[in-house]
């Protein structure tokens, strides 16, 4: 017989086959939902590069430096810059799928970017879209 521990093991955290992550949700069943392989992953993404470096204390180098483009000229030096933080900051803290294009477009008013990152996992692909502007990402408290 399987004890607690070893079903916890087998039926929620998963296997090397399978990735499971949580995510928090607002539902009646509860405060978390379960997300697998790619949806997985894609949440892990977006908390890589909306997450400021310096602001996770047990890591400060954790997260990503996208904050410091938001300001800057939208020219294609830019773009590169972002695509290079962008694919520097996933494959250091999370490589388990493959980025295969990189598209950058500016706001009209100039004050931030969208980047639509295109991956794969196991043949399946997505596309995840972060929005970094001035109200995300340079937020103060006084």
């Amino acid at each position: 017989m399987a004890t607690t521990l070893e079903k916890f093991n087998k039926n929620i955290v998963g296997s090397r086959s399978k990735v499971i992550d949580y995510i928090p949700t607002i539902s009646s069943s509860g405060d978390f939902s379960i997300v697998n392989d790619i949806q997985a992953i894609l949440v892990s993404w977006n908390n890589i590069l909306l997450t400021q470096t310096r602001t996770y204390v047990a890591n400060p180098e954790y997260g990503s430096d996208l904050y410091k483009y938001v300001f800057e000229p939208a020219d294609d030096d830019t773009a590169n810059g972002i695509i290079d933080e962008i694919q520097y900051r996933l494959m250091l803290y999370d490589d388990r799928a493959l980025v295969t294009n990189i598209e950058i477009s500016y706001m009209s008013d100039g004050h931030g970017f969208i980047a639509d990152i295109d991956l794969k996992y196991k043949g399946e692909t997505s596309l995840l879209t972060v929005e970094i502007n001035s109200q995300n990402m340079l937020k103060f408290e006084s």
